[in-house]
This record gives C-alpha cells, sequence and structure tokens, in this order.
C-alpha cells in the first residue's frame, strides 16, 4: 500500500475533526489560520473530489469526531476565544442538531470512537 495525493480541500484548516459515514470522509470545524470555523468538507473517493456539506451549528476545533449507524457525532472542542465547548452536535443527513443531546461537560483536545 502506498500514500497517493488528493485533491485540496476548498478551506484551509488544522486541529479538524473527521470521521468516515457511508464510505466518505467528513473534515468538520477547525482553524483556517484565522479563527475557528464550522464549515464541514465531504471527501468522495470514488469520484476523487471534495464536496461541501452542511456548516456545523458552532464554530470549533480540537474537537472529537465519531460516526455510529447513520450518524456523525461531533463533541467539544474549543472556540475562537479559547472557550471550551460542552455541546455535542450530530448529523443525520438533513442537517446538523445538537438540541436533543446531553453535553458531556466541557470538553477540548479529546478523541472518540466507537467500538
Amino acid at each position: 500500500m502506498s500514500w497517493i495525493k488528493i485533491p485540496d480541500m476548498s478551506t484551509r484548516r488544522g486541529c479538524h475533526s473527521m470521521a468516515i459515514l457511508q464510505e466518505k470522509l467528513y473534515v468538520m470545524g477547525g482553524y483556517n489560520g484565522d479563527n475557528m470555523v464550522s464549515s464541514v468538507e465531504i471527501y468522495d473517493p470514488r469520484a476523487n473530489e471534495w464536496m461541501t456539506g452542511e456548516s456545523m451549528n458552532n464554530d470549533r476545533g480540537y474537537a472529537a469526531a465519531a460516526a455510529l449507524g447513520d450518524s456523525l457525532f461531533v463533541i467539544g472542542g474549543v472556540t475562537d476565544g479559547a472557550d471550551v465547548l460542552e455541546s455535542i452536535e450530530c448529523y443525520k443527513g438533513d442537517g446538523w442538531d445538537c438540541s436533543s443531546l446531553k453535553g458531556v461537560g466541557r470538553r477540548g483536545y479529546l478523541s472518540a470512537t466507537v467500538i
């Protein structure tokens, strides 16, 4: 196996979260060099291209992300003002929702996995 170069995303970012859902790579939030962002980009390996996804409700970086079933979860993170978030955002294909999820307490610089 070897590494291959894929096209660049449209938004420069670091400190972002990533997860795979339905054979596509989702890249969420992060720091664009000036501030935290809420934007989402989706890589389709079959088409070898990035698509713009629906932005999250909150700008955040250093958050954890995990896919479970047909949903993506982005947990915690940090805002531009270095405030640590306790919210969880969930994407189920029809937009981001955080109203029905209970927070896990303030968390930043973390990771998540589903076993």
